[in-house]
């Protein structure tokens, strides 16, 4: 008996010691959004938190990835939405882990009048323009030209607006675009229109979702606050789950836009419906699952296994 009093109290006291040493969940977090996809899933918890005297989070928007990226490392944030293929460049850089998905396929391929493209086979021997050389766009392209067998010339322009120019002016054919990019180009010259969306072509050869984009944390901080991202999390996926739901959509679009990530609401609500099911929660191993899958597709070296964080609970 006094045995198992003895073990009794030596388990409290384990328990008591490892409670007052967890991490607390009341941390500050600065975290930064990308405009764009994926960003659009924070804009529930930005409208939340700035109603929120007592918030522990910090919100700063970003319009490319390099200056959040120069941020990030030096320690001016905490957390950053990123494309996925640049989280995995910055993982050993930085040291940093992906908690989450925000952003499957958000790619659309766009056309002038006078050309109409309804499968991915009628690209053999067709030019086709993208933007910004080191994204995402132009190694999915080449991944799902490669698996359809057909031949075509890429041509990337410098950024998502110098292409949207581009096509104002028609000057391109044949255009790959993400949201909310496509939404402006239509509305800037609405001969255009979008034949293919890439997230269907790319279902078509693959058993896991195009993911692109997602958020990472520092090492240094995740190290030491656990509890306190994980919390984040749980409030990040109901926000996201707000975001993405239709009937929230106008709502949804205020506030996008009221936290700078799409400059207008009509746009933001225009891209929100093209991307209906496209902004989403995923962590734990679906997340690790489905970016491993699709590094190897577009030909990106695998991060360490400790690059995909599992949350506590």
């Amino acid at each position: 008996m006094k045995k198992i009093i003895a073990l009794l109290i030596l388990t409290a006291s384990i328990i008591l010691s490892l409670s007052s040493c967890a991490p607390d969940t009341a941390t500050e977090i600065t975290i930064g959004v990308m405009n764009g996809p994926t960003g659009m899933g924070m804009a529930k918890l930005i409208n939340d938190e700035a109603e929120n005297a007592e918030s522990l989070y910090e919100f700063k928007t970003y319009p490319s990835p390099d200056t959040a990226i120069a941020s990030l490392a030096k320690g001016e944030l905490d957390m950053l939405c990123l494309p996925t293929n640049t989280a995995a460049l910055q993982a050993s850089k930085i040291d940093v882990s992906v908690i989450a998905i925000n952003c499957l396929g958000s790619l659309y391929l766009m056309t002038d009048s006078e050309t109409t493209i309804s499968s991915i086979s009628e690209l053999e021997g067709k030019t086709i323009y993208c933007s910004v050389p080191t994204s995402t766009t132009q190694p999915i392209i080449n991944y799902i030209l490669k698996e359809n067998g057909v031949n075509a010339n890429i041509e990337c322009v410098s950024d998502h607006d110098a292409l949207v120019a581009k096509i104002a002016s028609n000057e391109v054919s044949i255009a790959v675009l993400p949201e909310p990019k496509v939404s402006a180009a239509t509305g800037s010259n609405n001969t255009y229109s979008v034949d293919l969306n890439l997230s269907t072509e790319w279902s078509k050869i693959s058993d896991e979702p195009l993911t692109m984009g997602c958020m990472v944390v520092r090492n240094e901080f995740l190290s030491e606050n656990k509890r306190a991202v994980d919390a984040f999390l749980e409030k990040y996926e109901a926000s996201i789950e707000y975001i993405n739901t239709p009937e929230n959509i106008e709502a949804a679009a205020e506030m996008i836009t009221a936290a700078g990530i799409i400059p207008k609401a009509p746009l933001a609500k225009k891209a929100l419906n093209n991307l209906y099911g496209s902004i989403v929660y995923m962590d734990g191993k679906d997340m690790k699952n489905a970016l491993i899958a699709f590094y190897n597709a577009i030909g990106q070296d695998l991060p360490d296994e400790s690059f995909y964080y599992i949350k506590w609970f």
